[in-house]
């Protein structure tokens, strides 16, 4: 979840469950599952203080997950997109939109909506995703300053399986969208929250490093468009009692995967840090 100020649901109410995607569950196109939303967030977009939109509903199913509440897209969640465009015309000291969720993607139209209003405001632009939905994102490409894709742990279907919580996890497809977002015009965070026991082997690390590099990583991190963060899994936040049972990875194990990966740009995100650190500043 993002922290901020401000944090404040926008949902309308109702009963019952909606569907997914663009038109399941009787939504129409004036409404979206955004059931939250920051209005100053200081750490989800980088070097901009932003506003936050949080999109219900996601089609995979990790254990670790710190959003789990808004995983499934409840009526309560449904928000007009004409009170999130008012949102957006009011925002003070912040230069920039990022929608999250739940996967953004399941409703490309109500994120269309909002990305143009917010690039009509000024706005820098970005979203997170799960790269599950690479036509969706390829669409999104020429309105996005930053993308985040979730990079949940070495790019084959077993790993991804265990991870995600889904029997068909579609890791060919994560491959393309990390490919588009790489040869596109913006900056790219590529993410994936460090789990001990689960993805946290130096061979998970080493493989993403090769598939990234083949994808064209290196170039596009060394000119200044992309970074790879690893982040700390916080077990008291996982909505899964499994992974609420694990410990969280110390700062040593985080490094000695970033020196895995082999990749140039790398970060860490520990609370024993305070905050994002580059690999290099933590060399020097």
């Amino acid at each position: 979840m993002s922290v901020g100020c401000g944090n404040r649901s926008i949902g309308s109410g109702g009963r019952g469950r909606g569907g997914g995607g663009d038109s399941g569950g009787g939504v129409c196109e004036d409404e979206v599952y955004a059931p939250e939303i920051t209005y100053l967030s200081l750490c989800d977009y980088p070097g901009e203080p932003a506003i936050v939109i949080f999109f219900s509903g996601c089609n995979y199913r990790c254990g670790y997950c710190q959003n789990w509440k808004i995983r499934e897209q409840e009526r309560p969640h449904l928000a007009r997109i004409d009170r999130i465009e008012r949102i957006l015309e009011g925002g003070k000291m912040v230069t920039a939109c990022k929608v999250t969720g739940g996967e953004p993607l399941l409703q490309l139209g109500a994120l269309m909506r909002i990305a143009r209003k917010a690039k009509s405001l000024g706005y820098k632009f970005g979203i997170d995703t799960n790269g599950s939905f690479p036509e969706r994102l390829s669409a999104m490409l020429p309105m996005l300053d930053l993308v985040s894709i979730d990079v949940k742990t070495a790019l084959n279907e077993p790993e991804y399986t265990k991870v995600t919580g889904v029997d068909h996890p579609m890791v060919s497809r994560v491959v393309e969208s990390i490919r588009a977002a790489l040869a596109s015009c913006a900056f790219v965070d590529l993410r994936m929250v460090v789990i001990p026991g689960v993805n946290d082997r130096l061979e998970i690390a080493r493989s993403i490093g090769e598939d990234l590099g083949r994808l064209g990583y290196r170039e596009k991190a060394s000119a200044g468009g992309a970074c790879f963060t690893l982040a700390e899994f916080v077990p008291e936040n996982a909505g899964s009692r499994e992974y609420a049972a694990m410990r969280n990875p110390s700062v040593d194990e985080l490094v000695k995967l970033a020196e895995a990966l082999q990749l140039p740009n790398v970060r860490i995100t520990h609370r024993a840090l305070g905050h994002c650190v580059s690999m290099e500043k933590i060399r020097s």
